[in-house]
This record gives structure tokens, sequence and C-alpha cells, in this order.
């Protein structure tokens, strides 16, 4: 096992009980979202959860099954970096007898970042530039997208974006970035300053926009956090 995917195992079997965690239950048409808290840890076996009562957790019953397949999401944010981990798993099986447990199986692969870490990550997620509200002629998230792209690394001070050479994204332009994240299909819209445009080596047609996101740090950490885990989570498929 590489030496860093034993840091992330060895991270997740020491993060403290009564952690936040997020749900995500993988359904033909559309993704139930639970929260639930951290019980324990079984290294190398499995992740205890509390199981829920509430009304989102009832609507899901049926689908809370031995073998079902869950997306598994931890933010830390009471740490510096904000640590981000995901993984897929399946549930194991239920506990009703000295408590209300949900038992699913420890994971194979983690996918882990530090959010706030200043240094951008590389991923790669579809996208798409929009003129900014205070310039466009309509509701920008309904007007025409100036350009389709990937984002190609990321981090709560600014990314880059690429797509072909395109005469309307000007340096110093302010504009909204736009990203549907899977399979929630939520659209996530950000305002952004264009500040370069490098060329692409290996691809003479394409430009690397870099820009900077152009928002209070905690609704660029959520929005960092969600295009992130989109990324991590299309990797592990």
């Amino acid at each position: 096992m590489p030496q860093s995917q034993a840091y992330e195992f060895s991270y997740l079997d020491n993060i403290a009980c009564n952690t936040e965690v997020n749900i995500q239950i993988l359904t033909p048409t559309q993704p139930i979202r639970l929260r639930t808290r951290l019980v324990g840890v079984d290294p190398h076996v499995s992740i205890i959860l509390a199981l829920g009562s509430d009304k989102h957790w009832q609507q899901a019953s049926d689908f809370i099954a031995q073998d079902q397949g869950v997306i598994i999401r931890i933010v830390k944010t009471d740490e510096p970096d904000a640590n981000v981990i995901a993984f897929k798993t399946c549930i194991q099986k239920l506990i009703n007898s000295s408590g209300r447990w949900l038992l699913v199986d420890y994971p194979k692969e983690i996918q882990k970042v530090a959010l706030r870490q200043h240094s951008r990550i590389p991923i790669n997620v579809e996208s798409s530039l929009r003129a900014a509200p205070s310039e466009a002629s309509e509701n920008s998230t309904e007007a025409k997208p100036l350009a389709h792209g990937n984002l190609s690394d990321i981090s709560i001070k600014g990314g880059a974006f690429v797509c072909k050479t395109n005469d309307t994204i000007e340096k110093e332009g302010n504009y909204l970035l736009q990203v549907k994240i899977m399979p929630d299909m939520e659209t996530l819209s950000m305002p952004v300053t264009v500040k370069n445009a490098i060329g692409i080596e290996h691809d003479k047609a394409q430009l690397q926009y870099g820009f900077i996101i152009n928002s209070p740090q905690s609704e660029a950490e959520i929005f960092v956090q969600k295009v992130i885990l989109n990324h991590l989570l299309q990797q592990s498929e």
C-alpha cells in the first residue's frame, strides 16, 4: 500500500466519535442525502454510524438495506486544513439491539484533500463561463455560456479554466463560473475574475485561463468542497 494511502486510512481510523457524516444513497433515479454522526471505526472491517430517525431517514428506509451502495463524505472543518474525506462503500447491516447503528463496509480506497490549503488541487471537472450578472442583459444563470470547458485545478483562492481560445474572455474580466455537480444535477455558480491566459503546449487550440474567486471565504470553501468531492467521486468510479 502506498505510504500516502496508508496515512489516509490511519486518518480515517482516528476520526473522533460524533463527527458529522454525510451519506448519499445511490438510487436509480435521484440520490438521497442524509446526515448522521460517526459512532466509531473498526479498522479494516466496518464504519459504524448512528442510524437516524428523522423524516429524511424515514423516507429513505426502503433503500437502507444490506449491500446498498452509498457514498460517505466527512469534512473536518474544525481542523486548520479542513480535510475532506470521501469514499464509496456498501451498507453492511443495521443494528437495533444495543443502539441504533448503521454499519458500512470499511473502504478499499479513500479520497482525501485539504480544503483550505493554498496550493491548487489538480482536478478535471466540466464547467462553463458566463457573463457576470452586471454585464448580462438577462439573468446570468440563464444566459448562453461564453465558453464550455474544464476546471483543471482549484483552490479557495482561484483556479484554472481550460477551453478553446475565446476572444470574448478578457484579462481582468468578471465572469460567472458554473459547474454541474453529478449525480445531484446541482448547478453551482461562483463569481470569478480572469487574471491571465496561458497557451496549452500539447493543444494549440486551447488556452488555460487563470482566475481568482470573488466571494467570502466561507462561500468559496463550500463551492470548492463540492467541486473537489465531485471530482474525487468521479475518479473512484
